[in-house]
């Protein structure tokens, strides 16, 4: 933990460094219980320094960045929950930033603060609100009567089954704030009705969904009012989750047929887009023995993934999956068990591209498979080859893999298909460019 907590220290100095050169803090979270409540943490640390404005959104694109750079101008700008995906983006558009994410990273060395970049995974030891949690505690050291919102955005984040990691050094942070941890929490300075972890933790995430963000915030400082109107909300938001749970339950056998040769359960639904999450969090736990993923046809196509621990250890990452998947027309990705995408396109296109890299991730689904070698006389003339006639494959052939590589002086092929005609043909095609890269290299 403790490089983590450098990291921490580094970028709560670099805001006091900075603190005269900016008027305003502005605060870009994400809109789930995760979200919501890593943005309180910061409002609650920041506005004691300058004047803060806190913007609570489902997703960042680079359109949303160009317009928000509009308004931040060269004030600071505070990511929570979300930003790793965009950091190059984000460092270059904005002159003071700060991202404080767990969400998978990659090419990140400016002022992030993120669990995977020390050896973590976002997905069990860490949630958003906990990297704000950990960069608060050094510009307020008071905020750890707060800690329980860091424990209620990891409980929102599914990361209470167990506790683990940094979450797991969070909670024995906070002695005598937790009564006890185990899959639940119990928290003890808030209002009786909200000791309950995982309904305080539900409170907060149907405002999210329902938009309803603001009263979210409100309800995790303890504001009563706001507490009573957000349980009005979260009964609406209850009933609204029952009755499309009841209609997949009562269609349950139809949906396994529809997917019996797929690698996950595409279900396609007219359900409110911001549902989508809630929903397939709950048929993860019914249809478990393959991924989950739950589309509203609603404008755009909005798309919420879920997979088992036990699914990810034979090597599934939704997260990967819908990052390929969307292929350019749209944004994806996510953790390895749990993600999510927008998509502009055709639903039977984007489910056909999705399964097709789940495939491939759990080497499932093909029934057939093959690999051709060819022994050159030097390392270069195989790795030329191999070259050569690399096959994309972000633009597959249906249900079938195709990987190609060179060790040393061997050329090798590999395909893998569902149908015997298609396997034969791409074996022939794959002959046929063989032969014309040794051709070219004569």
């Amino acid at each position: 933990m403790e490089n983590i907590q450098k990291k921490a220290a580094e970028l709560a100095s670099f805001f006091l460094n900075n603190l005269s050169k900016f008027d305003k803090i502005y605060i870009v979270s994400h809109k789930d219980t995760d979200g919501i409540a890593a943005c309180a943490l910061l409002y609650i640390t920041l506005s004691r320094y300058k004047k803060v404005e806190t913007r609570i959104v489902s997703q960042i694109y680079t359109e949303t960045l160009n317009k928000l750079k509009k308004i931040v101008g060269d004030n600071l700008v505070v990511f929570s929950d979300l930003g790793s995906s965009f950091c190059e983006e984000i460092e270059e558009k904005f002159k003071y930033y700060i991202i404080l994410d767990h969400h998978p990273v990659k090419n990140c060395k400016g002022n992030i603060l993120n669990p995977h970049l020390f050896g973590y995974n976002g997905a069990y030891d860490l949630s958003g609100s906990g990297a704000a949690y950990l960069f608060c505690k050094n510009l307020y050291p008071e905020i750890k009567k707060y800690s329980y919102l860091a424990i209620l955005g990891a409980i929102g984040d599914k990361q209470n089954d167990p506790f683990q990691g940094l979450n797991l050094e969070i909670i024995k942070e906070g002695k005598g704030i937790f009564e006890r941890y185990g899959k639940n929490i119990f928290i003890k300075n808030v209002e009786d009705d909200l000791k309950d972890g995982e309904y305080f933790s539900s409170l907060l995430n149907a405002c999210g969904t329902l938009d309803k963000e603001n009263l979210g915030l409100q309800v995790c400082i303890q504001n009563k009012e706001a507490i009573k109107e957000a349980k009005k909300i979260y009964e609406k938001y209850d009933r609204e989750l029952d009755r499309a749970l009841k209609h997949f339950l009562e269609n349950k056998d139809k949906i396994i047929e529809e997917n019996r040769k797929r690698s996950a359960y595409f279900i396609l639904t007219n359900t409110k887009r911001n549902l989508t999450g809630p929903l397939s969090t709950l048929l993860i736990k019914i249809f478990n023995d393959k991924p989950v993923i739950v589309i509203s046809k609603k404008d755009n196509l909005k798309i919420s993934a879920r997979g088992t621990k036990e699914l990810v250890s034979q090597g599934l990452h939704l997260g990967e999956a819908l990052k390929i998947a969307v292929n350019g027309k749209g944004e994806g990705g996510g953790h390895d068990i749990a993600s999510g995408a927008i998509y502009h396109g055709d639903a039977e296109e984007f489910i056909e591209r999705l399964d097709f890299e789940i495939k491939k991730q759990l080497k499932k689904g093909f029934l057939i498979e093959g690999e051709l070698m060819f022994d050159y006389e030097n390392e270069k003339i195989a790795s030329s080859v191999a070259e050569a006639i690399d096959v994309d494959n972000e633009k597959p052939l249906k249900a079938t893999l195709i990987e190609t590589y060179s060790n040393r002086n061997i050329f090798i092929t590999k395909v893998k298909s569902e149908s015997i005609g298609t396997f034969k043909n791409v074996i022939d095609d794959v002959l046929v460019c063989i032969k014309s890269a040794e051709i070219m290299k004569e």
